[in-house]
This record gives structure tokens, C-alpha cells and sequence, in this order.
């Protein structure tokens, strides 16, 4: 189990001493190709510029060391896009200064530690981490919320001449930018020359103070809100569940779960529901001549804070599992747990509850139907879905004793967002928190090791060899830096087992909670499946649509109450997370799954229709 200490985080003194840094770069014959990067400490700037990728980042580095003061050895360095861009391109370039340990996650790299080993600075450590993996919002967006007032720039990111001088670029090679923004930027430099060199540096060092002041806020309200510095954790789950350790974690309630255990409760971890029940709001036929097309208005309901609103109503799993064979409600009525079963429908249910893993072709795919399987579910969503006519024969499981882990920290994050208004950085602080606290406890155990290896000589080589052989199936990556190579492989979580105390201790995760909260937020949203009050078009994880309005007691701002998200003139669903809607007010809403913004950007809702 878990305790609640001090040791987890509490600090005595805020932390501002870090750095934040950018770089920016350009294509060359299809090539990213760096030409400028920036660091700032809060006082001074560091700059290297130039197309020689050896001599741009040893130049950066070399001037990063002079930010070390006389009673520093560690310097924290944060990039707002480290694991995606960044960190990449700066790797190699560290391999020279000392020993390297990149830290992966999910295929992110989450953060870099370079312990030194030159004159002047052996021993003494850079960090380089994510700042987005922190605050995972864009700068412009940041800048916004966090109310800073020098405000992120514009800069023509398409323009590949790095020694460009003269009029302002034309509009296509800008970014993100409005015709009326431009048009003030050719009144600014009507009779100016634009400098690439002298704008780009100009953006870069905006961004990297704009970054500083930020994460500078950040931490403070943090720090003021709960003693805890943000320097600690490398995202924003990780720090979420610092502060649920350090101030409101109860002693002996979450207990480590490993081996069979672990694999079994896992498979009844099946995330929140998404389904398409009718697939658009369309009245009149799709043959008809009639040239007045009507649709049936449908509503659009967001549930507030779904997950926090289980977390903090709802009995968690708490202690020690105790295994059973047969069906234990024989012997206890009330038994709570993660049961083994088979599982029967009802023959004729309209929007089915519970959903189950099925192997396809495609790899495992989560559906929601009828019929007779055998699965693990949580004890809570088997008693809610007896109520639609479900049956259940208990095979086995695992009991735990019910507990109350979560309601001090999210009634304290939802205070927090009464008392600042929104728009305020803490308003929108206490809403990550809240919602971030339950991503860490269904983290698999299996984790990424990258080794850094030489690759000179024979004898390395042979080393490289023997762990090809050894690590074997594990091995899911293998990057070449020049002399060195990255090995990436799966390895499993070190949990020390203290047979005296009976407790492990080691990583956060907890798959027991995780589904349990899942599990939880489903029997939530079932109260609009199988409603005769109203149509069900679409349901999401903590979202409806529906064809009526709901009662005005079931709709505000608290906790679990739902808001009108918007009413909808015309809809269609193609699929779970595939949808195209317009608003009442003509506004165009697109997703599609698997598509990033600037592709979606691109279509319209007759493209979704015409499928």
C-alpha cells in the first residue's frame, strides 16, 4: 500500500530556478534542418544561428553552461515540444558532453538528463524536459489563459532563406495567421527592410519569454495551492498525482497490484463508450424530390466532469485483493469486487451497456452487443446492468473492501474553479487537476528503457551484438546516432515486495481504480440508453445526443450536472468519433478520428454526408 507522506512532494520553498529554450528550423531537399536556437533564464539570452548542425548546437550548449551560478549543479531546461521535435534534433548533439539518459514514454520522449563530464562542470546535470507534457496547450493558447501580456508572435515558417532580406514575405508563406494581421504587418514594415535573421530571433526569443512567464505562473499557483513544485513531475498526471500523494491520499488504501492479478482486472478496463445510434437527423427520404429538406433539432449534452464526479461519489477499490472461487454472493450478498463471468444480454435491448474486447483482423476493438460471452467486469456495472435484464453466473474474482480515496481533492479543485473566475489561469489549472489525477493508475506496468551505446569499434559492435540477442523481442526500436546507437526496449516496473509490512512500493499505477472509475462513468451515461423519455442519436464518453431537452434538474454547472453543449440543425455519424454537425447558429463541426486538424480543416459537412 501506499502511505500518505510528506516524502511525496511537499516542498518548503517555491523553485524558479530553470530555463526555457526553442529552436527553430527550416526544409532543405526534404531534410529538417535547424538554423537557430534560443535559451533564456529569466534575466539573459543565449543565441547560436547558422546551418552547421555541429556547430549550431555545440555553440548552444557551450553558452547553456555559463547559466550554471557558483551553488548550482543542476540546471532543469524546458522546450514546449520536446518530445516531438526538439529533443530529437538535440540528442546527438549531447552524446559529447557526458553521459545521456532519454527518458521514453508511449513513444514521447519525455525528458533528457545529461550528467556532465568536462572541465569546469563534471558532475553537474542538465535536464531537459516537456513543458507541453505539463501544460498541454499550445503557446498561443497558453498565452491566453495565463493572461501574458507580451503575447506570442507570428512568423512565415514556409520561407526557407535564412539570409532573406528584404520586403515582408507574401502571405503564403505565413502560418496561422489572418488577412487583417498581415495587413497591419505591411503597414509596419511599409518602408522597412525584414530581416530573416533579426524577425526569426525576434520570435524565437518572444517565445522562449513567453514560455518562462508562463511556467513561472504556473508554478507559483500551484506552489500556492498545494506546496508542491511543478519542477518535480515531467507531466501533468505525474504532478496531479504528486499532489493526490502528498496532501489527500489516505494512509493504507491503494494497494499495488502485479502479476495475475493485475492481468486479470485489466481486461475489465475498457475505457468510456462510444456508439452511433442513428446515423443522421435527416427527415425527409434520401430520394425524395421534395427540394425542402427537413431535419429532426437534436441536442447536444456535455456531462461536467464526469470522471472527477465518479471519483469523488462513487466507492473506489481499496486494500489488499482477496481471490475467490465460485459465485461469492451466495456467501455475500453485497460483495465488491472484479468478478470473472458469463455474461447473457437481454435478446432485444436497443442501446446495449456493456462492452467487451473481441480480436479482429484489425487487432482488438471494444463493441457493445448482445448475445453470451465470459468476461471480467467490475461487481458496481454488473449490478447496474442486471437492472436492464442482464444474467450472470460468478465463475471467480477478486474482492476488495469499498472506500472514499478521492472526494477531498476533487471538491478542493472544484472550489478552486469557483473561486477564480473563469479565464483565470487557476480556474483552468484546477480543471487539468482534476481531470488528469485518474490517467496515472491504468498505466500498464510494462515501461521504455533507451540505452545509449557506442558504436566505434569492434568491441562495441560485439556488445551491441550480445544485446540484440539478449534483450531480443523486447527490442521495438533502434536509432543511429553516428558513433552511438539508441536501443529501445519494453522492460517491466522494479517493485521492491516488503514481506514484512506486506506493501509494495514503486510505481502509481493501480488498474483496479482505473477501472473502477471507467466502469463508473459508463453506469453514469447508461441513464441515457434505453430512455423512452427521448431519442438517442450518439453517446460518447461523458457526452449525448438526443432529441429533446433535458429536464431543467439534470442541467447547471455542478459536478455530474450536464451543460447544452449545442443544439444541432443537421448531423451525421459515421462512426464512433466520425461525426459532422452544424449548429443552430451555422457553425460547422468536424471529427474524424485519426485525422489531424489541418486535414479536417479541409472538409465540409457535405463531404461527411455524400459517405
Amino acid at each position: 500500500m501506499l502511505n500518505h507522506s510528506e516524502d511525496f512532494g511537499v516542498c518548503s520553498s517555491l523553485i524558479t530556478d530553470f530555463v526555457t529554450f526553442d529552436i527553430e528550423s527550416i526544409v532543405i531537399n526534404n531534410n529538417i534542418t535547424s538554423y537557430l536556437i534560443i535559451a533564456y533564464n529569466g534575466t539573459n539570452y543565449i543565441e547560436s544561428f547558422g546551418l552547421n548542425q555541429n556547430e549550431l548546437f555545440t555553440n548552444f550548449i557551450n553558452q547553456l553552461l555559463t547559466f550554471f551560478t557558483n551553488d548550482s549543479n543542476i540546471i532543469t531546461v524546458y522546450a514546449h515540444n520536446l518530445s516531438g521535435f526538439d529533443g530529437i534534433l538535440l540528442l546527438k548533439h549531447l552524446l559529447s558532453y557526458g553521459k545521456v539518459k532519454p527518458l521514453l514514454f508511449n513513444g514521447k520522449l519525455m525528458s533528457i538528463k545529461l550528467k556532465l563530464n568536462v572541465e569546469g562542470h563534471k558532475n553537474k546535470t542538465i535536464i531537459f524536459k516537456d513543458s507541453y507534457q505539463l501544460l498541454p496547450l499550445s503557446l498561443r493558447k497558453l498565452c491566453e489563459a495565463f493572461n501574458i501580456q507580451i503575447g506570442k508572435g507570428y512568423f512565415p515558417f514556409l520561407l526557407n532563406d535564412i539570409f532573406y532580406k528584404g520586403v515582408l514575405p507574401k502571405l503564403e508563406y505565413w502560418t496561422g495567421i489572418t488577412l487583417k494581421e498581415y495587413e497591419l504587418f505591411l503597414k509596419e514594415y511599409a518602408n522597412i527592410t525584414w530581416n530573416f535573421r533579426d524577425e526569426s530571433i525576434k520570435y524565437c526569443k518572444l517565445d522562449c519569454k513567453c514560455l518562462f512567464e508562463i511556467l513561472v505562473h504556473f508554478n507559483e499557483l500551484i506552489f500556492k495551492h498545494f506546496r508542491v513544485n511543478i519542477d518535480y513531475s515531467l507531466t501533468l498526471p505525474a504532478l496531479a498525482m504528486r499532489i493526490y500523494k502528498s496532501q489527500f491520499m489516505p494512509k493504507n488504501t491503494i494497494y499495488q497490484l502485479l502479476g495475475n492479478i493485475e492481468r486479470d482486472i485489466r481486461e475489465s478496463y475498457t475505457g468510456g463508450a462510444v456508439d452511433v445510434y442513428i446515423p443522421h437527423n435527416r427527415i425527409t427520404p434520401w430520394l425524395s424530390s421534395n427540394i425542402n429538406i427537413n431535419y429532426e433539432k437534436i441536442k447536444c449534452y456535455d456531462v461536467n466532469s464526469l470522471y472527477p464526479t465518479v471519483m469523488s461519489t462513487k466507492s473506489m477499490p481499496i486494500g489488499k485483493p482477496i481471490a475467490f472461487q465460485g459465485d461469492i454472493r451466495v456467501v455475500e450478498q453485497d460483495a465488491f469486487g472484479f468478478f470473472y463471468c458469463e455474461i447473457t444480454s437481454p435478446a432485444n435491448l436497443l442501446h446495449p451497456i456493456l462492452q467487451r474486447k473481441i480480436n479482429t483482423v484489425n487487432g482488438i476493438r471494444t463493441i457493445a452487443g448482445l448475445g453470451s460471452w465470459s468476461a471480467w467486469i467490475t461487481s458496481s456495472e454488473m449490478d447496474n446492468a442486471m437492472k436492464f435484464g442482464y444474467t450472470f453466473k460468478i465463475i471467480k474474482g477478486y474482492q476488495f473492501d469499498k472506500g472514499d480515496i478521492f472526494s477531498k481533492m476533487v471538491n478542493k479543485c472544484y472550489n478552486l474553479r469557483l473561486q477564480y473566475p473563469k479565464g483565470h489561469p487557476m480556474n483552468n489549472i484546477a480543471k487539468l487537476l482534476m481531470n488528469s489525477l485518474y490517467g496515472k493508475f491504468g498505466m500498464k506496468e510494462e515501461i521504455t528503457i533507451i540505452e545509449v551505446l557506442n558504436n566505434l569499434n569492434d568491441i562495441d559492435k560485439e556488445i551491441i551484438s550480445n544485446k540484440l540477442e539478449l534483450y531480443n523481442n523486447n527490442i521495438t526500436d533502434i536509432i543511429n546516432l553516428v558513433d552511438h546507437i539508441l536501443l529501445i526496449r519494453k522492460s517491466f516496473s522494479y517493485l521492491a515486495y516488503n514481506k514484512k509490512e506486506d506493501i509494495f512500493h514503486g510505481t502509481e499505477v493501480n488498474v483496479a481504480i482505473a477501472s473502477a472509475i471507467t466502469a463508473e462513468a459508463r453506469i453514469h451515461m447508461s441513464l441515457f440508453k434505453n430512455n423512452p423519455d427521448f431519442k438517442l442519436y450518439y453517446s460518447d464518453t461523458d457526452s449525448v445526443v438526443i432529441n429533446k431537452p433535458l429536464p431543467e434538474s439534470m442541467v447547471g454547472n455542478n459536478l455530474g450536472q450536464l451543460k447544452l453543449e449545442y443544439t444541432i440543425k443537421k448531423a451525421v455519424f459515421l462512426a464512433p468519433k466520425v461525426y459532422a454537425l452544424i449548429t443552430n447558429e451555422g457553425k460547422e463541426i468536424i471529427k474524424v478520428k485519426g485525422l489531424s486538424h489541418k486535414v479536417i480543416s479541409k472538409l465540409n459537412f457535405l463531404d461527411l454526408e455524400a459517405l
